[in-house]
């Protein structure tokens, strides 16, 4: 397999020999996936020729199309190399360079397509029951399935119509990918219109216009590459290229979807091509076992020379038998190395897909972590407003209790002012009242004083009265 890969995929200009390719395909479904190719391919320096990266995209079609199903999980691995090779053409003004950059589109446009529909293969043949199955009652995810397929389509007719422009592309490389981008749209056209069918059945006319117009461009641009690849003899040959209709499907009619008849791609069997010999030297060990067969032959009809044994016959004797144990030994060697060299490839993908695993549990702690981080700086925050809550608090609880010491000092002074003030109204009351006593008694002995002189003039008078 890796020798054909290496034949495969090179600098020349020249197509990719069929049996090339088949030796290839056949590997993946003898490893179970495509370890081997990927091994070789990453190793290829895609960006030193667009040749090379253009020959690297049609192989790896190819072997995504027919190789094992397991192909699309490692080839799901390696996404990043294949869109760092398109990056890398497409801002080159090569003459192949914008075709790489489109052909790479296409693939990781595919590779996606497939991961994420499991059910389509992608060879893309599945029925008309798998494909109702897929798309299901939800309109919503028939509108969704619709489009990928529209943008799946899309990629195919612009690597089409980008080999048709280009005047510097070589017409074996032209040739080369359009086999595949023929079996692939086929089909896409074919599922884009029973799912048009089904969408207007459940939606109303006016909002599925876009999809009408996106499909109409899609059927003259498909139309056209038909008609284009039918007249060249290449294709007369190799493949029957199905016939569209005049017009496209008219979708506001319900019943013109049992005028629709599937576009079917038929390849005729070819010729099984001669076989290039692996290996350009071979050992033939006919003539030097020969005479020794034909010696022992003579010796076991008329025995040893003389009668007897030699010494030398009785070494090579054993030697032959050591030869042929160590022959028997050697195979069973290559056996168990080739059996060990399966095990250390299956266990090579299986390390490969717990790397993977590993490289997206990395991923998701990554991601988890950021949110952790995130968590314990919105903690962090918390605490340190929570921190000044409490600092403030205990400030205003010290404010507080300041105030409250300083009232109490108030309200005793208040306290002792009332009682100083009562103390000194206490004694000028007692002292009016004293001076107030003083004043009656005063007039009290006056008015007797008074009472008592009056009582001496009456005497007086009346004396003087009866003195008369």
């Amino acid at each position: 397999q890796a020798i054909s890969i290496s034949k495969a995929i090179n600098t020349q200009e020249a197509p990719v020999k069929e049996k090339h390719a088949r030796r290839i395909i056949l590997g993946t479904h003898h490893e179970k996936g495509a370890f081997t190719f990927w091994s070789y391919a990453i190793g290829l320096p895609l960006p030193s020729s667009a040749i090379l990266s253009w020959k690297f995209c049609h192989v790896l079609h190819k072997v995504l199309r027919d190789g094992h199903p397991n192909v699309l999980q490692d080839c799901q691995r390696y996404r990043s190399n294949i869109r760092e090779t398109g990056d890398l053409w497409g801002h080159l003004h090569d003459r192949y360079g914008q075709l790489v950059s489109i052909y790479t589109r296409l693939l990781l446009t595919k590779i996606s397509f497939h991961t994420k529909h499991p059910e389509f293969p992608p060879g893309l043949e599945v029925s008309d029951e798998v494909l109702e199955k897929t798309a299901g009652t939800d309109v919503n995810n028939i509108f969704q399935l619709t489009v990928e397929l529209f943008d799946y389509l899309d990629w195919e007719l612009k690597l089409s119509e980008s080999g048709l422009l280009s005047n510097s592309f070589a017409l074996w490389s032209e040739m080369e990918f359009r086999l595949e981008v023929i079996q692939d749209c086929s089909h896409l056209y074919h599922y884009t219109v029973k799912l048009m069918f089904k969408l207007h059945s459940c939606l109303p006319a006016d909002t599925l216009q876009g999809h009408r117009d996106r499909f109409h461009e899609q059927f003259r641009s498909l139309k056209n590459f038909f008609k284009k690849a039918s007249d060249m003899l290449y294709f007369k040959r190799l493949i029957q290229i199905p016939r569209l209709p005049e017009s496209p499907p008219n979708f506001l009619r319900a019943s013109a979807l049992a005028e629709h008849v599937k576009p079917v791609v038929v390849i005729p069997e070819e010729a099984p091509e001669d076989e290039e010999p692996e290996n350009l030297i071979e050992i033939s060990t006919t003539s030097t076992t020969e005479p020794q067969v034909t010696s022992d032959i003579f010796e076991q009809t008329f025995g040893p020379p003389n009668g007897i044994w030699d010494d030398r016959d009785a070494q090579i004797e054993s030697l032959k038998k050591e030869v042929d144990m160590l022959h028997a030994e050697m195979e069973k060697i290559k056996l168990e190395a080739q059996r060990y060299i399966v095990q250390l490839k299956a266990q090579v993908n299986s390390l490969e897909g717990e790397v993977e695993e590993q490289r997206k549990q990395k991923q998701k702690a990554l991601v988890d972590n950021e949110q952790l981080r995130d968590e314990l700086e919105r903690l962090q925050r918390a605490k340190q407003d929570s921190d000044r809550s409490q600092r403030l608090c205990a400030e205003a609880e010290k404010k507080a209790n300041a105030t409250e010491i300083r009232y109490t000092k108030l309200k005793e002074k208040h306290s002792e002012l009332i009682n100083t003030h009562a103390e000194l109204l206490n004694a000028d009351t007692a002292k009016q009242l004293t001076v107030t006593q003083q004043s009656q008694e005063e007039v009290a002995r006056i008015k007797e004083q008074l009472a008592f002189q009056v009582e001496q003039v009456k005497r007086e008078a009346e004396m003087k009265v009866s003195q008369r």
